[in-house]
Parts: structure tokens; sequence; C-alpha cells
């Protein structure tokens, strides 16, 4: 199983707060913050090499001390970082991340040099896509680096997986050569013009999705779980009910898992199930790569008592 995933690298600054700031308001958070690694493509690299995967990431960061320990780290977890480029031009993407008492997130990323990450460092990573099952895409990257992301996997016949996020701005071009795509309630909406907020709701914003050339579209509905849809085929796999800590870096586990159960060549539902599992674990625990489950713990885990409420 191998996946090249194509994205950002940031360092997060996390704090623990009683609520979320309001507009010109300070807020005092709770005991110390906390440092750690971060970024929608590196979440999702070290996610899927937990599943099992072996992981290629491709992406650019700063030549500053944030970049060398983001590469240590994600090298630790088993991720190849040989086509990670430094840029001596920006500093390694920054997010600040607020977490209230419920587990829920609020996050401000500066892209720094995520930014930077070009069609040119796609393209001089052709081979390696080519010799990649799927390769994961996410949009804290510049649009043009994305299209051609997929324009290469396509030539190669490399699956293309696309999290379509942060919500995109514009109508995305490429979504005609993904194969999976995966938005959760916020990006369907803007994408769409529809909230899915019913089972109908769901199926409009999956058909209409699906009409832009997508071969599979998981809408990710935090509790309500996922609506996975296909041409001519509609399913809804349940959330799992767990107490949740820490939220951070929840869909990116999902993502990571999705892919993994995929490139094992598990049917999209079980693969959706899966990921699901992987998710609602990560979140009984504090950090985005701190709570990454196994492959074998996340099965666990799904025929317990626990993972199978919903």
């Amino acid at each position: 199983m191998r996946i090249a995933v194509i994205g950002s690298i940031n360092t997060d600054l996390s704090i623990q707060v009683p609520h979320f700031p309001q507009r010109n308001e300070t807020v005092v958070g709770h005991g110390d913050y906390v440092i750690s690694q971060g970024g929608k493509g590196a979440n999702q690299a070290a996610a899927a090499a937990a599943a099992g995967a072996a992981v290629y990431m491709i992406g650019c960061i700063g030549r500053d001390d944030f970049g060398g320990r983001a590469i240590e780290d994600l090298q630790s977890m088993g991720v190849d970082c040989g086509a990670v480029r430094r840029d001596p031009d920006h500093a390694t993407g920054l997010a600040a991340i607020y977490i209230d008492p419920a587990g829920d997130n609020c996050i401000t990323v500066a892209p720094g040099a995520n930014a930077a990450l070009s069609p040119a460092d796609v393209r001089a990573a052709r081979d390696l896509i080519a010799a990649c099952e799927i390769v994961m895409l996410q949009l804290e990257v510049p649009y043009e680096t994305i299209d051609e992301a997929v324009r290469v996997a396509s030539e190669v016949g490399t699956t293309v997986m696309l999290d379509p996020a942060p919500a995109p701005g514009r109508r995305l071009s490429c979504l005609a050569q993904v194969d999976v795509l995966t938005p959760n309630e916020v990006e369907a909406a803007e994408m769409t013009g529809i909230s899915p907020d019913s089972p109908q709701a769901c199926t409009a914003v999956a058909e209409r999705l699906l009409a832009e050339g997508p071969r599979h579209v998981i809408l990710t509905l935090g509790a309500r779980g996922c609506f996975v849809a296909s041409p001519g085929q509609q399913a809804l796999v349940p959330a799992r009910v767990v107490q949740a800590i820490d939220t951070t870096g929840a869909g990116d586990v999902f993502s990571g898992y999705l892919a993994c159960a995929l490139a094992r060549s598990l049917e999209m539902t079980e693969a959706v199930s899966i990921a699901v599992a992987a998710s609602a674990l990560s979140v009984t625990r504090a950090g985005a790569r701190a709570s990454l489950p196994h492959w074998d713990e996340v099965l666990a885990f799904r025929s317990s008592e626990d993972g199978r409420r919903g």
C-alpha cells in the first residue's frame, strides 16, 4: 500500500480557552500553550502511516527550526519526506488553534511555505505519484498546484482523493478527474449552495457534486455520520458516539484511514466505516498527532460495544 500526500505542513500553536474570542475580545486561556506538528497534508500523511501504509509526503517548508522539527516528526512516524522542499524565502506554515471545553476548535492558518508549493514540485514527483495507489490532496496549498496534481495522477493512473478543505472560494475545475471527494457540511454547502441538513438535502448535494465528475462523494456530517454516494448508489454510515476531548485533526484521521482502507481494496462503505471509527477514537485523545490510533486498535474499537454505538 503506497500513498502519496501532496499538501500542507504546519506547526500548530494550541491554546485551551473557556470560549472562542469575539471581535475585539481578549480571552485568557487555560494553562500553557502547546506547540505541535500539523497541517492537513502532514496530518493525513501521519494518519495513513499509522494505518499501515507506506506514505510519501510532497510539500514545502521554510528553512527554520519549525520546518526541521516538522520533518523529524513525520519521519519518526514512518513518512518518507524525500519530496519535501525547503524554501529560503518563506517561513514554515503556522496554525493558531483555540480549543473550547467541548473539544471543538477554531483555527487560523498562516500558509508560509505551503503557498510556495508549485506545479513544478508536482511534476518533479511524477514518478513517485505513479508508483502509488492513491494520491491525497487538500486545499491548504495553491489551487494551480492541486490542478496539476490531479492532472498528473490521472495521466499515470493513480487514484485521486480530494479533501476540499478549507472550503474552496471558487469552482474547482479539477473535479472531473477526482475519484473520491470528501467535503464536510460547510464545504459541501459552499460548493453546491445546499446545506446537507436532511437526508433529502444530502441526496441533492451528492447528486450535484457527482454531476461535476467525481466517481464517489462522501459527505462527512459530524455526529450524523457519513453520506456515501456513487452514481446509482447511496448509503449512510452512522457516527460512533464517544466523549470528545479534542476534535483537532479528526477529519484528517478520517481521510488518512479512508485512503489506507481503499488502498487495501476494501469496498467503499466498509472503508468509510473504518475511517469513521478511527476518527471517533482519535477525538477521545488530545493532539492531532498524539491522538493517532493504529489499524488493529481501530478494528478492535469498531467491533467493541463502544465502537458499535452510533
